[in-house]
Protein backbone atom coordinates (compact mmCIF):
# COMPACT_ATOMS: atom_id res chain seq x y z
CA UNK A 1 0.00 0.00 0.00
CA UNK A 2 2.77 2.33 0.87
CA UNK A 3 4.22 1.64 -2.41
CA UNK A 4 1.28 2.72 -4.18
CA UNK A 5 0.58 6.10 -2.42
CA UNK A 6 4.39 6.98 -3.54
CA UNK A 7 3.86 6.42 -6.81
CA UNK A 8 0.59 8.34 -6.82
CA UNK A 9 1.86 11.06 -5.09
CA UNK A 10 4.80 11.36 -7.20
CA UNK A 11 2.68 10.70 -10.23
CA UNK A 12 0.87 13.85 -8.92
CA UNK A 13 3.34 16.09 -8.22
CA UNK A 14 4.70 15.80 -11.50
CA UNK A 15 1.52 16.50 -13.54
CA UNK A 16 1.58 19.87 -11.26
CA UNK A 17 4.94 20.40 -12.17
CA UNK A 18 4.06 20.92 -15.77
CA UNK A 19 4.80 25.13 -16.32
CA UNK A 20 3.00 26.99 -18.57
CA UNK A 21 4.17 31.10 -19.71
CA UNK A 22 3.35 33.82 -16.88
CA UNK A 23 1.08 36.51 -18.34
CA UNK A 24 3.80 39.13 -18.73
CA UNK A 25 6.22 37.45 -20.05
CA UNK A 26 7.85 34.23 -22.36
CA UNK A 27 9.48 32.68 -19.08
CA UNK A 28 8.81 29.34 -18.15
CA UNK A 29 8.01 28.83 -14.34
CA UNK A 30 8.30 25.35 -13.70
CA UNK A 31 6.64 25.50 -10.09
CA UNK A 32 3.82 23.76 -8.99
CA UNK A 33 1.82 26.49 -8.77
CA UNK A 34 1.44 27.64 -12.12
CA UNK A 35 -0.63 25.06 -14.33
CA UNK A 36 -1.04 24.71 -17.91
CA UNK A 37 -4.06 24.08 -19.99
CA UNK A 38 -5.06 20.20 -19.47
CA UNK A 39 -2.90 19.87 -16.72
CA UNK A 40 -5.42 20.15 -13.61
CA UNK A 41 -6.03 16.58 -12.32
CA UNK A 42 -9.36 15.72 -11.01
CA UNK A 43 -9.39 17.46 -7.44
CA UNK A 44 -12.52 18.96 -5.88
CA UNK A 45 -10.45 22.32 -5.49
CA UNK A 46 -7.07 23.49 -7.38
CA UNK A 47 -5.14 26.16 -5.48
CA UNK A 48 -3.44 28.62 -8.11
CA UNK A 49 -0.75 31.72 -7.18
CA UNK A 50 -0.59 33.05 -11.02
CA UNK A 51 -2.59 33.02 -14.11
CA UNK A 52 -3.48 29.89 -16.03
CA UNK A 53 -3.06 30.80 -19.71
CA UNK A 54 -5.04 28.64 -22.41
CA UNK A 55 -2.71 28.78 -25.71
CA UNK A 56 -4.37 29.62 -28.44
CA UNK A 57 -6.82 27.21 -30.33
CA UNK A 58 -6.24 25.07 -27.04
CA UNK A 59 -9.29 24.04 -24.83
CA UNK A 60 -8.82 24.08 -20.78
CA UNK A 61 -11.28 21.49 -19.88
CA UNK A 62 -11.86 22.27 -16.02
CA UNK A 63 -13.41 18.78 -15.03
CA UNK A 64 -16.10 20.57 -12.71
CA UNK A 65 -12.87 22.00 -10.46
CA UNK A 66 -13.23 24.88 -8.54
CA UNK A 67 -10.06 27.22 -8.97
CA UNK A 68 -9.16 29.19 -5.89
CA UNK A 69 -6.49 32.08 -5.99
CA UNK A 70 -3.75 33.48 -3.61
CA UNK A 71 -1.96 36.33 -3.53
CA UNK A 72 -3.48 37.21 -7.19
CA UNK A 73 -6.16 39.68 -5.34
CA UNK A 74 -8.55 40.40 -2.84
CA UNK A 75 -11.65 40.06 -5.48
CA UNK A 76 -12.51 43.95 -4.61
CA UNK A 77 -12.59 46.34 -7.01
CA UNK A 78 -9.11 47.44 -7.14
CA UNK A 79 -7.67 47.35 -10.64
CA UNK A 80 -4.30 45.76 -9.61
CA UNK A 81 -5.79 41.83 -9.60
CA UNK A 82 -4.37 39.42 -11.66
CA UNK A 83 -6.98 37.13 -14.03
CA UNK A 84 -7.42 33.55 -13.43
CA UNK A 85 -7.35 32.76 -16.58
CA UNK A 86 -5.95 34.37 -19.54
CA UNK A 87 -7.77 33.34 -22.94
CA UNK A 88 -5.64 33.64 -26.27
CA UNK A 89 -7.31 33.83 -29.72
CA UNK A 90 -9.26 31.00 -30.33
CA UNK A 91 -8.91 29.51 -26.85
CA UNK A 92 -12.02 27.26 -24.59
CA UNK A 93 -12.68 27.40 -21.16
CA UNK A 94 -15.15 24.87 -20.04
CA UNK A 95 -16.54 23.05 -17.05
CA UNK A 96 -14.72 25.19 -14.55
CA UNK A 97 -15.90 27.44 -11.28
CA UNK A 98 -14.05 30.04 -9.87
CA UNK A 99 -13.99 30.34 -6.41
CA UNK A 100 -13.50 33.62 -3.82
CA UNK A 101 -11.30 35.17 -4.23
CA UNK A 102 -12.66 36.23 -7.82
CA UNK A 103 -9.87 38.19 -8.49
CA UNK A 104 -10.09 39.96 -11.98
CA UNK A 105 -11.74 36.64 -13.56
CA UNK A 106 -11.18 35.99 -17.24
CA UNK A 107 -9.12 37.77 -19.67
CA UNK A 108 -10.01 37.69 -23.27
CA UNK A 109 -7.48 38.49 -25.87
CA UNK A 110 -9.73 37.68 -29.45
CA UNK A 111 -11.74 34.97 -29.98
CA UNK A 112 -12.87 32.83 -27.11
CA UNK A 113 -16.03 30.32 -26.01
CA UNK A 114 -16.96 29.97 -22.24
CA UNK A 115 -18.53 27.05 -21.67
CA UNK A 116 -20.13 25.91 -18.18
CA UNK A 117 -18.27 28.06 -16.01
CA UNK A 118 -19.60 29.53 -13.50
CA UNK A 119 -17.99 32.55 -10.90
CA UNK A 120 -19.06 31.80 -7.60
CA UNK A 121 -18.19 35.16 -6.67
CA UNK A 122 -17.16 37.91 -9.11
CA UNK A 123 -14.38 39.66 -8.13
CA UNK A 124 -13.08 43.52 -10.00
CA UNK A 125 -14.86 41.83 -13.11
CA UNK A 126 -15.89 38.04 -14.36
CA UNK A 127 -14.64 38.53 -18.09
CA UNK A 128 -12.92 40.79 -19.65
CA UNK A 129 -12.93 41.66 -23.67
CA UNK A 130 -8.73 42.98 -23.64
CA UNK A 131 -9.04 42.71 -27.64
CA UNK A 132 -11.23 43.10 -30.48
CA UNK A 133 -13.01 39.09 -30.94
CA UNK A 134 -16.11 37.29 -30.99
CA UNK A 135 -16.86 35.89 -27.16
CA UNK A 136 -19.21 33.18 -26.71
CA UNK A 137 -20.80 32.40 -23.24
CA UNK A 138 -23.12 29.10 -23.07
CA UNK A 139 -24.74 27.69 -19.72
CA UNK A 140 -22.36 30.17 -17.24
CA UNK A 141 -23.32 31.13 -13.98
CA UNK A 142 -22.24 34.67 -11.79
CA UNK A 143 -22.86 35.29 -8.58
CA UNK A 144 -22.32 38.05 -5.93
CA UNK A 145 -21.09 40.65 -8.52
CA UNK A 146 -20.64 43.99 -6.56
CA UNK A 147 -20.14 45.88 -10.00
CA UNK A 148 -19.34 44.73 -13.39
CA UNK A 149 -19.65 40.80 -14.72
CA UNK A 150 -18.79 41.37 -18.05
CA UNK A 151 -16.32 44.12 -19.35
CA UNK A 152 -15.36 45.40 -22.98
CA UNK A 153 -12.58 47.21 -23.36
CA UNK A 154 -12.31 46.67 -27.33
CA UNK A 155 -14.80 46.05 -30.64
CA UNK A 156 -16.38 42.59 -30.59
CA UNK A 157 -19.00 40.37 -30.52
CA UNK A 158 -20.56 38.94 -27.19
CA UNK A 159 -23.53 36.17 -27.73
CA UNK A 160 -24.82 35.13 -24.54
CA UNK A 161 -26.57 31.87 -24.28
CA UNK A 162 -28.73 30.70 -20.71
CA UNK A 163 -26.39 33.04 -18.81
CA UNK A 164 -28.12 32.75 -15.29
CA UNK A 165 -26.19 35.86 -12.83
CA UNK A 166 -27.52 36.58 -9.63
CA UNK A 167 -26.86 39.94 -7.61
CA UNK A 168 -24.67 42.35 -9.77
CA UNK A 169 -24.30 46.46 -10.58
CA UNK A 170 -24.14 45.91 -14.26
CA UNK A 171 -24.33 42.53 -16.19
CA UNK A 172 -22.58 43.91 -19.76
CA UNK A 173 -20.36 47.44 -19.14
CA UNK A 174 -18.31 48.50 -21.65
CA UNK A 175 -15.11 51.03 -20.75
CA UNK A 176 -15.86 54.20 -20.22
CA UNK A 177 -16.73 57.03 -23.02
CA UNK A 178 -14.95 54.63 -25.35
CA UNK A 179 -17.17 54.10 -28.46
CA UNK A 180 -17.10 50.33 -29.21
CA UNK A 181 -18.26 48.71 -32.10
CA UNK A 182 -20.06 45.98 -30.33
CA UNK A 183 -22.77 43.78 -30.84
CA UNK A 184 -24.37 41.73 -28.07
CA UNK A 185 -26.74 39.29 -28.32
CA UNK A 186 -28.74 37.61 -25.52
CA UNK A 187 -30.65 34.16 -26.24
CA UNK A 188 -32.17 32.90 -23.04
CA UNK A 189 -30.89 33.95 -19.76
CA UNK A 190 -32.24 34.95 -15.69
CA UNK A 191 -30.89 37.54 -14.39
CA UNK A 192 -31.62 38.93 -10.76
CA UNK A 193 -30.97 41.61 -8.00
CA UNK A 194 -28.99 43.98 -10.53
CA UNK A 195 -28.72 47.68 -11.88
CA UNK A 196 -28.48 46.85 -15.48
CA UNK A 197 -28.28 44.52 -17.87
CA UNK A 198 -26.27 46.66 -20.04
CA UNK A 199 -24.62 49.98 -19.82
CA UNK A 200 -22.32 52.12 -22.29
CA UNK A 201 -21.96 55.49 -23.79
CA UNK A 202 -21.09 53.66 -26.82
CA UNK A 203 -23.74 54.62 -29.94
CA UNK A 204 -21.88 51.91 -31.42
CA UNK A 205 -23.59 49.45 -29.57
CA UNK A 206 -26.13 47.15 -30.53
CA UNK A 207 -28.16 44.41 -28.22
CA UNK A 208 -30.48 42.26 -29.32
CA UNK A 209 -32.30 39.57 -26.95
CA UNK A 210 -35.05 37.02 -26.92
CA UNK A 211 -36.15 34.35 -23.99
CA UNK A 212 -35.02 36.39 -20.80
CA UNK A 213 -36.54 36.52 -17.58
CA UNK A 214 -35.10 39.69 -15.14
CA UNK A 215 -36.55 40.26 -11.52
CA UNK A 216 -35.44 43.40 -9.34
CA UNK A 217 -33.73 44.75 -11.72
CA UNK A 218 -33.74 48.74 -11.63
CA UNK A 219 -33.23 49.23 -15.44
CA UNK A 220 -32.50 47.13 -18.38
CA UNK A 221 -30.93 49.16 -20.75
CA UNK A 222 -28.55 51.98 -19.95
CA UNK A 223 -27.87 53.28 -23.45
CA UNK A 224 -27.72 56.21 -25.37
CA UNK A 225 -30.69 55.99 -27.53
CA UNK A 226 -33.33 53.50 -27.31
CA UNK A 227 -32.67 52.43 -30.97
CA UNK A 228 -29.73 50.26 -30.32
CA UNK A 229 -31.83 47.83 -28.36
CA UNK A 230 -34.20 45.15 -30.23
CA UNK A 231 -35.79 41.91 -29.62
CA UNK A 232 -35.49 39.23 -32.47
Amino acid sequence: MKTNQILLSAMLAGALAMGCKKEHGSDVNMTPDVIAAGGVSALANVIITQTIIVKAGETYDGKGNTIIAQGMGDGSQAEDQKPIFRLENGATLKNVKIGAPGCDGVHVYGNATLDNVEWIDVGEDAMTLKSKGTVTLNNCIAKNAYDKVLQINADGTININNFRVTTFGKVLRTNGSGQYNVTVTINGGTFSGGTNIVRTESKNLKVRYRNMTTSNVTKLWEVPSASQVSTY
